[in-house]
């Protein structure tokens, strides 16, 4: 999801999320496999347990696709352990993470991005996408969260998360 007024989607260099570049080297646009990992990865983290209309007003939700198949870093399931680490990496501090970012992106095999648990839901799948993926990727606006997802859809969402709408 991403926040209006703008329909942009940018790779971010804030240093502020997971997955940013270290050191600012490279920008990282961050994507959710399914809406409710965008949903708690956005409006519900840290605790919250209500989101109001207004709030939800100022996201919108967008459809990425690519035009090819992406390389994708794997630190779901298995592939922690393929890599030598563990579940710290998606849950831990932002700076180690954020030095292993630097890391796969500097990699010979030039992946695209990370696939990776949300710390909020593992089990939904998230993706950080460098920006050396842009040229291949399309954002398509679907509007705000609750006329994409229609009335039924977004109050099971809130059910699910037991998030109360204000």
């Amino acid at each position: 999801m991403s926040r209006q007024p703008s329909e942009r989607h940018d790779f971010g260099t804030t240093r502020r999320a997971r997955f940013d570049a270290a050191r600012g080297e490279f920008g990282v646009l961050y994507a959710a496999g399914q809406i409710a990992g965008a949903f708690v990865e956005t409006l519900a983290r840290g605790g919250v347990r209500t989101v109001s209309q207004e709030r939800l007003q100022r996201y919108l939700v967008a459809e990425i696709t690519a035009s090819r198949a992406l390389s994708l870093v794997d630190l779901t399931g298995r592939g922690l352990v393929r890599m030598g680490v563990d579940g710290r990496l998606t849950t831990g501090a932002y700076q180690t993470a954020q030095r292993w970012s630097s890391a796969f992106f500097a990699h010979r095999s030039r992946p695209d991005g990370i696939l990776y648990g949300s710390r909020h839901d593992p089990g939904q799948q998230l993706a950080a996408f460098f920006d050396r993926a842009a040229p291949c990727l399309t954002a398509i606006p679907q509007g705000p969260l609750r006329s994409h997802l229609g009335d039924d859809a977004f109050f099971r969402l809130l059910d699910h998360y037991d998030i109360g709408l204000l």
